[in-house]
């Protein structure tokens, strides 16, 4: 690894600009280490270690076939489209790197041409892109949609043309052989390096286990970037759901594939009739758990308690996918797409009869309501044997990294919640940054509660004067969308910046909005305190309004809180700390994204200084200067560029 990372090595010597970093190095010998036996690897690298590097160039040189995971596409398209052309200009031209993302991230051949024939759109503006679209789809040589950044983020055209796993006819599709998923597999088949992100990896977990196949080709080793999110997407591939949405696509696909199968009328009478009563019961359904004044949220799904006309609903729409599936059975062999039909309504009804059965105590059903519809789900309570079972049995090389993986400077609760081996390697690397000159952390003292009833007010009071020392330049994050709307409510007619609310434009126009006007405010919220990338001047400061707690009746959260204190453990202390610490950090991780960026974090939880527990989500932080009065920001707030 010297060769490569030392002060006089290979990127010394052809990459322009290269700087000689120790913790660099340090983590590509770890890694190296890692992926030349089975011990799997636990590494914690701050923003600047330039850990990207310090783990694809080991993976390159392992000689083996490595799946690199991220957390986000946008880090995975970033390696893809940046990372791996450099290192193949200058050090490894017969490198062959893949990039795979979930189906719905290509466009189908056979499905495009389908809707081409019968279009249907939601909004005038979508039948104009679609011409634009169809351009594109016939010169791509991917098909993936993140070549067509003017394409809005809600195409509602896009679910009708894109691969789908439950639309999918395989090796009887007329349009196989031209297929871009069919091509991408091939080429990954020939690959060194897939780039994948956990949600596809552990969707290919979940698939080998059920013995239907792979949905990546083998691998010998994998490195999770972004590791902190493993535990719930981990969570969410190894259980069960189920919604109105995927009832409303099978039943609309139904109908559309029958047309095209049968002109027999009274067959098209007899399944358009169960069909649209599948429809009313959706419906129904829908009405029955979201109708006012129920509101949206999460809660434990327990049939006993919700009604008999639930019970009702549930057990009438088994009936009728039976029903379906039984009338469609005459066309399995002649018309595939049929069969797929009958082959998701036979899993939904499975799915909805173990989710009012619940008889698998490893689960938590619970369900989810929004505007819009309804969520099922029956998720594992605990992930470490899916890893242990699933992961770790066979392929034991696993590098886990993340600027946050760490809680008060140890890694317990990641290797607990994971079923790390006793054998993982620990690497624990401090900041390359400053944080002491190019931080300033601002806990204002004396200061209420996050539940006393002015908590808000006092929040809104405190962020105008610190905005006004900073002139603006500042990311908002919250917990809640409740204190987001309530604090910009009270500071929106004070603030003379700019300000941007999370939720009024698509998160990448936001971002590139915050980034051009350099005085902007962005007010927002879970999504925006990890993978927001905003180096210089325009983020001079991060406020947060309390520690990152989550919502203490959320139905998995209190499954797994139980299932801890029936271990004799704390949940207190060995979960929702650690859990909120690594969020935390996170959001603090927003501000110093350079050796040369300078700004102020500001903490309104008091509870930092006065609860037990608060010094250690002050050890987990960087270590920057600690002040508490408003006057003691003047003085650095002027060196703010």
């Amino acid at each position: 690894m010297k060769r490569y990372f030392g002060p006089d090595g290979l990127l010394a010597e052809k990459l322009p600009g290269f700087e000689y970093r120790a913790l660099q190095l340090q983590m590509a010998e770890a890694v190296e280490t890692s992926l030349g036996d089975t011990a799997p690897l636990l590494v914690e690298a701050a923003t600047g270690t330039g850990k990207t590097w310090a783990y694809l160039i080991p993976a390159i040189l392992s000689g083996k076939r490595i799946a690199v995971s991220t957390g986000t596409k946008t880090l995975q398209d970033q390696i893809f489209d940046h990372d791996i052309p450099v290192l193949q200009r200058l050090l490894f031209p017969q490198l062959r790197a893949v990039v795979l993302k979930g189906r719905k991230n290509y466009v189908c051949q056979r499905r495009l041409n389908l809707f081409a024939h019968q279009p249907s759109f939601a909004a005038r503006e979508e039948a104009k892109l679609f011409q634009r679209l169809l351009r594109w789809a016939a010169r791509t040589e991917t098909g993936d949609r993140a070549e067509i950044p003017w394409l809005p983020d809600q195409f509602h055209a896009w679910n009708d043309i894109s691969c789908n796993s439950d639309q999918c006819l395989g090796q009887d599709c007329p349009d196989h052989s031209r297929c871009f998923l069919t091509r991408l597999r091939q080429q990954a088949a020939r690959a060194h390096l897939l780039l994948v992100n956990h949600h596809l990896l552990f969707a290919d977990l979940a698939v080998r286990r059920g013995g239907f196949g792979e949905v990546i080709p083998r691998y010998e080793a994998v490195i999770f970037d972004e590791a902190h999110q493993l535990e719930d997407i981990a969570a969410s591939y190894f259980g069960i759901q189920w919604s109105n949405f995927r009832m409303q696509e099978l039943l609309h696909d139904t109908q559309v594939e029958i047309l095209r199968a049968t002109k027999d009328a009274q067959l098209l009478r007899d399944l358009g009739g169960a069909c649209n009563h599948l429809v009313t019961l959706n419906r129904q359904l829908v009405h029955l758990l979201c109708r006012p004044p129920a509101t949206t949220g999460r809660f434990r799904l327990e049939p006993e308690h919700m009604g008999r006309a639930f019970i009702d609903t549930c057990t009438e729409m088994e009936r009728g996918l039976e029903a379906m599936g039984t009338q469609l059975n005459p066309y399995r062999e002649s018309h595939p797409a049929l069969e797929g039909c009958q082959r998701r309504g036979q899993e939904l009804q499975t799915i909805l009869r173990e989710l009012l059965e619940q008889r698998d105590p490893s689960l938590i059903y619970w369900y989810e309501t929004t505007s819009r519809g309804v969520f099922f789900h029956g998720t594992p309570i605990e992930v470490a044997p899916i890893f242990q079972q699933h992961l770790f049995k066979h392929t034991p090389t696993a590098v886990f990294t993340s600027a946050t993986l760490a809680a008060a400077g140890s890694f317990a609760f990641l290797r607990d919640r994971l079923g790390l081996p006793t054998d993982t390697r620990e690497l624990l690397l401090p900041s390359p940054f400053a944080y002491e000159h190019q931080a300033l952390l601002y806990i204002p003292s004396p200061f209420p509660q996050p539940n006393a009833g002015d908590f808000c007010q006092r929040v809104a009071d405190e962020a105008q004067a610190v905005l006004t020392k900073t002139r603006g330049r500042a990311l908002f994050l919250f917990t809640s969308y409740r204190n987001m709307t309530q604090v910009h409510r009270l500071l929106e007619p004070r603030l003379t910046y700019p300000i941007l609310l999370q939720g009024q434009k698509p998160k990448r126009i936001m971002l590139a909005e915050f980034k051009e006007n350099i005085a902007s405010v962005l007010f927002a919220t879970s999504s925006f305190w990890e993978g927001v990338d905003v180096p210089g001047e325009a983020l001079s400061c991060v406020l947060i309004d309390k520690l990152p707690f989550e919502v203490p009746d959320d139905p998995l959260l209190v499954a797994r809180l139980e299932a801890l204190r029936t271990q004799g453990k704390n949940p207190f202390n060995d979960y929702q700390v650690p859990r909120a610490i690594l969020h935390l950090k996170q959001g603090v991780g927003r501000l110093i994204r350079s050796s040369q960026d300078r700004g102020i974090i500001v903490l309104f939880d008091i509870r930092l200084l006065q609860k037990s527990y608060g010094r250690l989500f002050l050890d987990s932080l960087p270590p920057c200067r600690r002040v508490h009065r408003l006057a003691d920001l003047d003085e650095f707030a002027h060196t703010l560029g």
